[in-house]
């Protein structure tokens, strides 16, 4: 698609040599005999173009006059001013005041066609940058109007049942799954591996609840991640990656409105942590990862790595077992890993996946 130029100028012979010769450049080109027209086709909507080229000097309205409010109303379209050699002066002020460039009349073809094609791009550069803070923008207020929501649901079923049981929770994980095609079972299967982890690992009974509650819900947070990112069908780019990295803290925020969860919190935001230190949301490491999250971050793992997912079929057995062994002490807690193997947690996984 070609892309389109506005030429402003009150001088026919000047409209004419700069529309054959961009013309021919294969640019779509549209006349303006002075800043109010130019404007007004703007306004109009008639077209959108890439680039203005505005003259200084133009009666009913001069290019000087009309800078401002072009700029102002059209903030992303570049301007280049087109100026005699006596008001340099006046091109240079120009752009101190928002103009791309300036040409000073007349100029060769090639300079006008560079400075040109110079101000495209800048406008490409603009406009992307422009969508890319209105997506964010858009999703922040999406995000937060999603926690707000999902924050009341919490409170209020927590005020019906007064106690928050394992039944209530198991519910919440399956809004999770709902969301996510590809995690259905997933859940319910990291609390099983989490709990046999933890008694492997002689956990004190009184935090097998909040073990529980926080391996059901270690990805309540993506409830605030966009569906097209969950599901998408290949790897994630970097800024997709950024934002999936948010659901750690989502949830832990989500969480934290119920004081009875306050036991679980931490697991939830710490499941992506590394024993080395170079995970996320945080970057803690070693002792100071929640004692629960590093039981759900080998269980959430191991079980990431055993089932399919959107950019890659479920690993062979052997591969995901030679994984954790070679993260032990890297991405996992030692112990957690002995416990692993020392309870052959693998050995009916089949069984489980299944059930």
């Amino acid at each position: 698609m070609p892309r389109t130029i506005l030429i402003t100028d009150d001088d026919p012979s000047i409209r004419k040599v700069l529309s054959l010769g961009l013309g021919r450049l294969g640019y779509d080109i549209h006349v303006a005999t002075n800043g109010q027209e130019a404007i007004d086709m703007l306004a109009a909507g008639s077209i959108q173009p890439d680039c203005v080229l505005l003259d200084i000097r133009m009666p009913v309205l001069s290019g000087r006059e009309a800078l401002p409010r072009i700029r102002e109303q059209f903030p992303l379209t570049p301007v280049i001013m087109l100026t005699a050699y006596s008001d340099l002066s006046t091109g240079l002020e120009a752009m101190k005041n928002g103009a791309f460039d300036y040409l000073v009349k007349p100029s060769r073809m090639e300079h006008i066609a560079e400075t040109v094609a110079k101000a495209i791009r800048y406008h490409d550069v603009v406009a992307e940058k422009f969508e890319m803070d209105k997506r964010n923008e858009e999703y922040r207020l999406s995000l937060e109007a999603t926690m707000q929501s999902k924050t009341m649901e919490l409170k209020e079923t927590y005020e019906r049942l007064k106690v928050a049981n394992l039944q209530t929770v198991q519910a919440l994980a399956e809004t999770i799954e709902a969301k996510d095609q590809y995690t259905q079972g997933h859940c319910e299967r990291v609390r099983s591996i989490s709990v046999r982890l933890a008694r492997e690992l002689g956990l004190p009974r009184e935090q097998f609840e909040p073990l529980e509650f926080a391996a059901l819900l270690h990805d309540i947070g993506k409830i605030g991640i966009p569906e097209r990112i969950l599901n998408k069908v290949g790897p994630l780019d970097a800024e997709e990656l950024e934002v999936i990295k948010m659901h750690p803290l989502i949830g832990a925020q989500i969480l934290s409105s119920v004081e009875f969860f306050a036991p679980a919190i931490n697991g939830v935001r710490h499941h992506h942590e590394r024993w080395d230190g170079k995970g996320y949301p945080d970057g803690v490491s070693g002792e100071d990862i929640d004692p629960l999250a590093r039981i759900i971050t080998l269980a959430d793992t191991f079980d990431a790595m055993a089932q399919s997912r959107p950019y890659r079929s479920a690993l062979p057995m052997e591969t995901v077992l030679a994984e954790i062994r070679a993260q032990s002490g890297r991405q996992f807690s030692p112990l957690v890993v002995k416990a692993f193997f020392d309870a052959e947690i693998y050995a009916d996984y089949d069984s489980l996946a299944k059930s």
